[in-house]
């Protein structure tokens, strides 16, 4: 299994050593998913997290049988539902595959074995859990301070790729608003 890409994206969080590296490389698997396909579904244990090599996946929950995106992992995310990977608790969300994904993954007893052996796996795992943080509180924060227009604003200005990779009715959920009201924000700020 090639790891070159995982080792660059995991040297950018904090600076690991090619033995600290090689000494985690035994606990990564290769998972493909197809298109549709789910790597988490609802009320399953979450007990690895994935690094996707390429695609895209979504992050979501069902409510009144409809579909509400929380999240987007793109290239070099790691997916995960976070607080049920903390807590080793049955999920409360689906990830499902919005685009055929390579992924690499690992599971939460290697990276409780990484973080007691290397102060930078701790610090790796530190930093990774204090991105996911704020990210869920300017989630969070955009709902209470932010119109649907703003929210979209930050939305571009924080993940420009979304654009790009999401369709445009699952950017509408993320964003809590209908696509109606997503095509209407969109051609105003055209204009």
């Amino acid at each position: 299994m090639n790891l070159d890409n995982f080792k660059i994206q995991i040297r950018k969080v904090t600076d690991f050593s090619e033995e600290e590296c090689s000494m985690f490389a035994p606990n990564l698997k290769r998972k493909i998913l197809q298109k549709g396909e789910f790597l988490l579904n609802e009320g399953q244990k979450v007990n690895e997290i994935a690094f996707v090599e390429k695609g895209v996946l979504r992050l979501f929950y069902l409510s009144n049988d409809k579909e509400i995106n929380n999240h987007f992992f793109l290239e070099n995310d790691y997916a995960v539902s976070y607080l049920d990977f903390l807590k080793g608790t049955p999920s409360r969300y689906y990830i499902q595959a919005l685009e055929d994904c390579e992924l690499i993954t690992f599971n939460s007893q290697a990276l409780q074995i990484a973080y007691q052996e290397s102060k930078n796996w701790e610090r790796f795992g530190r930093i990774i859990a204090e991105s996911v943080y704020a990210t869920a509180t300017n989630r969070v924060e955009s709902f209470l301070f932010l119109s649907a227009k703003e929210r979209y604003l930050q939305m571009i200005k924080d993940y420009p790729l979304f654009i790009q990779k999401i369709p445009l009715y699952h950017l509408a959920s993320y964003l809590g608003i209908e696509r109606e009201s997503l095509s209407r924000i969109r051609k105003e700020i055209a204009n």
